[in-house]
């Protein structure tokens, strides 16, 4: 029963690592998906109205539109505007539209994987209060879930340093079950609104919160192997 608890702790601590991580990860890609401000100042960064073919004065409101669709506002996706000429300008396709749905539909997941993983961080805490007096083995566990966190990640950052091209289409591939995310910047606005630094500059974001995440798990886990000392040698003494 002891060998089964020790397992168990260090089973818990690994899972509630990884919902930590995935918590923080899903809460920072929501929170950024429906900040307008967020939005709109880069889009313009990284794309000039010259580039985008968008009045400076529209990114705003443009910001404002994708947010609000994006976290489940709004029907359809499109946005107009006024030109100099007195003409109104719509600013996306069909096809364009049809893929932003398909993102609402990722963020929608996000924003229930807070919750879900949430709860589930704090059932693994209290299973790792009921196993308190196997809490080394719980925050081993951790340690071995932040090892696992740092294959995973330099795997990954290895990958976009040699080539970001694969790493996005890998995930547009993983993500999408269709080929709309394919666009041609000369026809599509939202990809010249939206180009690979824009993508690259919200993603350095997401991994910049996951990785303080997980710096302040490991050093959690660091102080509750401190605290929970020679448990296990311990209770072997009690038993002799």
């Amino acid at each position: 029963m002891s060998q089964a608890k020790k397992r168990t702790a260090a089973v818990a601590g690994f899972c509630f690592f990884f919902a930590v991580i995935l918590l923080v990860t899903a809460l920072t890609v929501y929170n950024i998906a429906g900040d307008k401000d967020t939005l709109a100042t880069q889009m313009r960064r990284h794309s000039v109205p010259e580039y985008s073919g968008l009045p400076d004065s529209e990114y705003p409101e443009m910001g404002k539109m994708i947010a609000v669709y994006l976290t489940g506002g709004g029907k359809t996706f499109q946005y107009s505007y006024t030109d100099a000429d007195g003409n109104t300008v719509d600013c996306f396709s069909s096809r364009e539209a049809e893929h932003m749905a398909d993102c609402r539909d990722l963020i929608a997941l996000a924003g229930r994987l807070r919750w879900y993983m949430g709860i589930a961080a704090a059932i693994l805490l209290v299973v790792g209060a009921f196993l308190w007096k196997h809490l080394k083995r719980f925050a081993n566990g951790m340690l071995a879930g932040f090892g696992a966190a740092v294959v995973i990640g330099l795997v990954l950052l290895v990958w976009g340093l040699i080539s970001f091209d694969s790493l996005f289409t890998a995930f547009h591939h993983l993500a999408f079950t269709n080929d709309l995310w394919l666009m041609d910047a000369r026809t599509d606005m939202l990809i010249r609104l939206m180009p690979e630094t824009f993508f690259r500059s919200l993603g350095i974001k997401v991994l910049l919160a996951v990785g303080v995440a997980a710096l302040v798990c490991f050093a959690v886990a660091v102080v509750l192997r401190i605290l929970g000392g020679n448990g296990d040698e311990e209770e072997q003494v009690v038993r002799v």
